[in-house]
């Protein structure tokens, strides 16, 4: 099957389809595309101050420094990784390279309750096993334990917070649920520039409808299932800390 390739543009294309202030077949004008481009912005902006979040899956590659266990992610300030702000860290590794091979190893994803939660020995510098998540408002925080001691290729598996687009940027990696999300909440969002446009009851109970199940959802799952992470001693002497 063909995978549709999804836009800014086709995203404001449908709204306006919806509203019927376009017919298929017709093409939008600048202003339909430049003034849809700011008011998906400005609903994301919106989204945002209420904590919804729209998510888009995405490898995220850095490189560690020794010594340096927490490292910022965002691209609203400065940060040591710019990026989108993590919504949810789904798999987490590190390469070690030597001469003539690579070792993958996986880093276990654990919550700030636990990290906090348990005695730690600092500073420890050697290769981690442990990575924790925390969100502020402007950046995401990512920590490793043990701080690495030397520089390591650090790659995550992250869920990323939609917080800007630009105009014909491809939405691919949204999901199909988000994405007619946005085609609601834009179509609803044009009636201030087009009044007149085909807005019914039974679109507007399905915007409500998309509305409460995101609103409702738990826009960031970093909860471990019930593992023997900090509770049995593995074969790694410096995990064995967070063992007591």
């Amino acid at each position: 099957m063909t995978q549709v390739l999804r836009t800014t543009n086709e995203l404001i294309i449908n709204s306006l389809y919806m509203l019927g202030e376009l017919g298929v077949g017709e093409t939008p004008d600048s202003f339909m595309l430049s003034s849809g481009l700011e008011l998906i912005n400005e609903l994301l902006d919106k989204f945002a101050s209420d904590s919804i979040y729209i998510p888009y899956l995405k490898p995220l590659t850095f490189p560690m420094v020794v010594g340096q266990a927490s490292y910022s992610v965002s691209d609203m300030i400065p940060a040591d990784v710019t990026s989108n702000r993590i919504v949810d860290i789904s798999l987490a590794n590190y390469t070690v390279t030597s001469a003539s091979q690579s070792i993958i190893y996986p880093l276990k994803i654990i919550n700030k309750a636990q990290y906090y939660g348990v005695t730690r020995l600092t500073p420890l510098q050697t290769r981690p096993g442990f990575i924790f998540l925390d969100n502020q408002e402007l950046e995401s925080i990512v920590t490793l334990y043990p701080a690495p001691d030397q520089t390591y290729s650090c790659t995550l598996q992250v869920k990323l917070m939609l917080d800007k687009l630009i105009a014909n940027q491809q939405l691919g990696e949204i999901p199909p649920f988000y994405y007619g999300f946005m085609k609601y909440c834009l179509a609803r969002k044009f009636l201030s520039y087009y009044p007149s446009g085909n807005w019914n009851e039974t679109a507007e109970q399905e915007y409500q409808d998309y509305f409460s199940i995101i609103k409702n959802a738990n826009p960031t799952d970093v909860t471990v299932r019930p593992s023997a992470i900090l509770s049995r001693a593995e074969p790694f002497y410096w995990q064995n800390i967070l063992a007591y």
